[in-house]
């Protein structure tokens, strides 16, 4: 067995020990069926028991003991209020990476590795207590050759190996719950930790968060209220990230400053044009703004935005729905709320569309008597998420993350004055999108967009057709199809054939005639003209004619 492979058989040893340590042994047991009972009927039990809030604790600790990966494992299911109760969701949140720092003389060796120059010769002034350290890396203050303050960013050593290690572990978990579990199989389990690689593997290159940054900086190049910290690219690898340090507080703390209604509501205003700019406008968007992350700047009364080394992207379809949505909130109308959520998810043919609406109506009638500065708008998002879970509608983590992000921003908007509301501050630019959306110049533009779509489509369709045949004949085609669905499909294949016969019928009619023509014109005396051969053909594929009509009409599928 190879060093990786022994690596990894140590790491499922250890990942198995802290399972049963923190109470989770059972999962184990179900893994290898050696238990009757399982794991989904545990889990429900427990939580029956009013044990959700316990449960949530172990499992918070478990995944802070089994490091970096799980905990990143455990923030990315926070987000997921459809799979996870709430008392779940909040331990998750407190996540926290309770590491040890990195000895200094580790970080200095990073330094002189990643940029082949000692620290000394690399910053004029470095700071060797970290000012903050986490489970990924840890940041030290410095100040380079040319005055400019900054923070350093430094990678862990052999962080990388930790990482990519357990999310093999955790692929391989994924596909076994998705073998023994149809639960896990329609949340899609292993596109879950997909997601999840993803993710991680890009805060592991430092590149990829300066690149976010400089995106989002871009976004408010003209905005003098936001401002976002340069990038030192001369002194940022893949393992290493130097930015403009900001002096500011934590946004959530500027109650301990001395100021007034207006201005605290200017603040939050601020706040929200900025996401409306990032979420709507843009379509790329901090995708972890909790209090740390967002600063406030008391001498240039700006907000400060740092630590974007996870983002969210909306394609300008999904902003184009997620205004749908947000509109459809403000003005309580049912069918914009139902006709977003339908095109932010995946919905499944056996959805009841008539069931579905009546819920939304539900909800949506729940809170039309609230007064629009008292909406609660997390509760609200949360009882949609809960809606599309309970109709087995499949709601992707883009659309989870970007409400995660907007039930931050209305916890924080409560901490900066809890007599504001986001969905009242949110409501002048609602309208503004709005006229926009209609602006008939923006509004043609949408359309020949959507026409180029469709052509590039239908464009698609032959190539596609060919892989689907090349597959077919190469033995290589796996379908995948629940027994419910065969019977529509057999019916549309039943209409497709009838409409198939049908055409061929009539291309045969019309030859017989085009030849009854032809016959009748250059005719000659022939035996088969003294019999009158063709009139004969005529008569009987006239009536095979009728009687094929008569059978497709018969069977109702046409």
């Amino acid at each position: 067995m190879g060093t990786n492979g022994i690596r990894r058989l140590n790491r499922y040893r250890e990942i198995v020990s802290l399972l049963v340590k923190h109470g989770f042994g059972y999962i184990v047991q179900e893994i290898g069926l050696t238990d009757t009972l399982s794991m989904k009927d545990r889990v429900i039990a427990d939580l029956k028991q009013g044990n959700s809030q316990e449960m949530g604790q172990r499992l918070r600790h478990l995944l802070e003991e089994l490091g970096p990966t799980f905990i990143k494992l455990g923030q990315l299911l926070s987000i997921r209020s459809d799979l996870l109760p709430v008392e779940v969701i909040s331990e998750l949140e407190l996540l926290q990476d309770n590491v040890n720092q990195v000895s200094i003389k580790e970080i200095k060796e990073k330094i002189q590795l990643e940029f082949g120059r000692t620290v000394e010769d690399v910053f004029t002034s470095f700071h060797e207590t970290p000012v903050g350290s986490a489970s990924i890396g840890q940041v030290h203050e410095a100040v380079l050759p040319t005055g400019q303050k900054v923070m350093v960013k430094i990678q862990r050593p052999n962080i990388k190996e930790t990482v990519y290690a357990d999310l093999g572990i955790l692929k391989d978990i994924a596909k076994m719950m998705e073998t023994h579990y149809d639960w896990a199989e329609h949340y899609h389990i292993t596109d879950l930790m997909d997601e999840l690689a993803e993710s991680i593997k890009n805060e592991l290159d430092y590149m990829e968060e300066g690149r976010n940054t400089e995106t989002i900086q871009l976004q408010f190049e003209s905005h003098s209220g936001i401002k976002v910290p340069e990038i030192y690219w001369d002194y940022t690898t893949a393992e290493i990230l130097t930015m403009e340090r900001i002096d500011g507080i934590k946004i959530t703390e500027i109650q301990q400053l001395d100021l007034t209604q207006q201005e605290k509501r200017q603040i939050a205003d601020l706040l929200i044009e900025s996401f409306i700019t990032q979420i709507l406008r843009e379509g790329f968007f901090h995708g972890d703004p909790h209090p740390g992350n967002i600063l406030y700047i008391p001498d240039t009364k700006q907000l400060g935005f740092i630590d974007l080394g996870q983002v969210g992207r909306l394609s300008s379809r999904k902003r184009y729905d997620v205004t749908t949505l947000m509109i459809g909130l403000m003005n309580e109308d049912t069918d914009l709320i139902v006709k977003a959520m339908y095109r932010l998810t995946y919905v499944p043919s056996s959805v009841d569309d008539k069931q579905f609406y009546d819920d939304i109506d539900r909800i949506r009638k729940k809170f039309s008597h609230t007064p629009l500065g008292e909406l609660n708008f997390g509760l609200t998002i949360n009882e949609l998420f809960s809606t599309a879970h309970n109709h087995e509608i499949y709601i992707p983590t883009d659309f989870m993350m970007l409400g995660k992000t907007l039930i931050t921003l209305e916890g924080i908007i409560k901490d900066i004055d809890p007599s504001l509301n986001l969905l009242e501050l949110a409501k002048p630019y609602g309208q503004q999108l709005l006229m926009e959306r209609y602006n008939p110049i923006k509004f043609g533009k949408r359309l020949l967009k959507d026409a180029e779509d469709m052509t590039e489509s239908f464009t698609k369709i032959p190539g596609q057709l060919e892989e689907v045949l090349q597959k077919t004949s190469e033995g290589d085609l796996k379908v995948k199809i629940s027994v419910h669905e065969l019977e529509d499909i057999f019916a549309k294949i039943d209409r497709l054939s009838n409409k198939f016969s049908f055409s061929l019928t009539l291309l045969a009619f019309s030859i017989v005639v085009l030849g009854l023509i032809v016959g009748a014109t250059f005719g000659t005396n022939t035996i088969l003209t003294s019999i009158h051969a063709v009139e004969v053909g005529f008569v009987i594929a006239f009536l095979m004619f009728l009687w094929i009509i008569y059978s497709i009409i018969k069977t109702g599928r046409f």
